[in-house]
């Protein structure tokens, strides 16, 4: 049940906020495929659940003018569990699941701005669902998150690039609104960006999120989002 922690920094695509590092005014908008694995465990109560398979697709854009930026970011995917699954948490009790599909929504406002030549700091409004299919129940999570992000050149064509991200505290809440828990995340990424052209790109990397949290019960969850992931960016210069 816990995704909707996932107040990592999973920031709107380091790779866009790179490629334009230099750029007096830029619009780019991108598409990122991301293949990861759903791992953690339910506290002393419940077992400790592994996804089988889980995947997610995530669409951006953002805009820069000079040092400033800002974007967004929409983030979908399925993850599932052919046996014990993230427990749900509710204002009363606590439910574990099993033989089960959870959907996981991210929506990410951000904005920066680089106080360096390579490296900005940013800070991040984020909001997470998490929705199980066996009774649609539906969990969402919300908080705002900082983080720092730099990239490297390395030649015309290649570019490193990094990011880290935190959010220290976020309230959980159900589908009415009622407040179930408070969670708090990290998140890593690391990866590179080839540039096809002048205004399109291909981003590649590794994304690591860890999230803990406390429900008002006491009872205490944590787990972990992380795998590769492949990305196209096209930008707009004004």
């Amino acid at each position: 049940m816990n995704k909707p922690n996932l107040l990592l920094l999973s920031l709107i695509s380091s790779a866009l906020i790179m490629q334009n590092a230099y750029a007096e005014h830029r619009l780019t908008i991108g598409t990122k495929l991301l293949a990861a694995g759903w791992q953690g465990n339910n506290g002393s109560i419940s077992s400790s659940f592994n996804s089988d398979e889980g995947a997610q697709l995530a669409f951006s854009a953002s805009y820069q003018y000079k040092k400033l930026y800002t974007g967004i970011s929409v983030q979908n995917g399925k993850y599932n569990f052919s046996g014990a699954g993230p427990d749900q948490f509710t204002p009363t009790s606590r439910v574990s699941t099993n033989n089960v599909d959870v959907e996981h929504q991210e929506l990410d406002l951000l904005a920066g701005y680089y106080f360096w030549d390579r490296i900005s700091l940013f800070v991040d409004i984020k909001g997470v669902s998490n929705t199980w299919s066996n009774n649609d129940y539906k969990q969402n999570f919300g908080g705002l998150g900082f983080g720092v992000s730099g990239f490297h050149p390395f030649s015309d064509s290649w570019t490193g690039f990094g990011s880290a991200g935190f959010v220290g505290r976020g309230d959980i809440k159900d589908d009415n609104k009622i407040k179930v828990g408070e969670g708090r995340s990290g998140a890593l990424e690391v990866g590179a960006i080839f540039r096809i052209a002048q205004n399109n790109t291909l981003n590649m990397g590794l994304k690591f999120r860890n999230y803990n949290f406390e429900y008002l019960d006491g009872s205490t969850q944590e787990y972990s989002v992380n795998g590769i992931f492949i990305g196209y960016n096209h930008s707009f210069v004004m």
